[in-house]
């Protein structure tokens, strides 16, 4: 059984176990688990503070109970930049390649369609060609690239900002 739904502060614990997993498993990620400082009742302080806001939001995907992927958009309140949100997505690595990813970020779309988000940006290394794929079939395009954005063990990679119009 499969379920996309909005994090709520119950979800803490697995959500921190889940990224801990994932942040582990690629290097696509901007951390790897040792250098995040997971806390459950930060988290929890987290998923309480964003279900008053419209443009944080924490979509989970479930398959059968277990967390398998994540989207977030984050936002600002701001009267003049509350129209762009920022989304970040990840996905357990035994379930790439399902449709889980874009399933997500769909969601977060409708949802940004429903509450007057007009543009989601992201980042994403320009060598991660299977995202760069799903965010271009999903209407995304390149707006900039940013060079040296990440440095893994003495290695520069450039990410590109994309950008979709909702």
């Amino acid at each position: 059984m499969c379920n996309i739904r909005e994090a709520h502060i119950e979800d803490a614990e697995n959500v921190i176990n889940y990224i801990i997993k994932v942040s582990d498993e690629t290097d696509y990620m901007l951390s790897d688990s040792k250098e995040r400082e997971l806390d459950v009742k930060k988290e929890e302080e987290f998923l309480q503070n964003i279900q008053k806001s419209i443009t944080t939001k924490m979509f989970i995907y479930e398959e059968d109970g277990k967390i398998v992927g994540i989207c977030n958009l984050r936002g600002m309140d701001k009267k003049r930049v509350r129209h762009r949100v920022n989304l970040g997505i990840s996905v357990l690595k035994e379930y790439w390649g399902n449709g889980i990813a874009k399933k997500l970020i769909n969601y977060a779309i409708d949802y940004s369609k429903k509450n007057s988000i007009k543009k989601i940006e992201l980042t994403v290394r320009v060598d991660n060609k299977r995202a760069l794929k799903l965010y271009k079939s999903l209407g995304f395009f390149i707006e900039g690239e940013v060079k040296n954005f990440f440095c893994i063990d003495d290695v520069y990679y450039n990410c590109y900002i994309m950008g979709l119009f909702v």
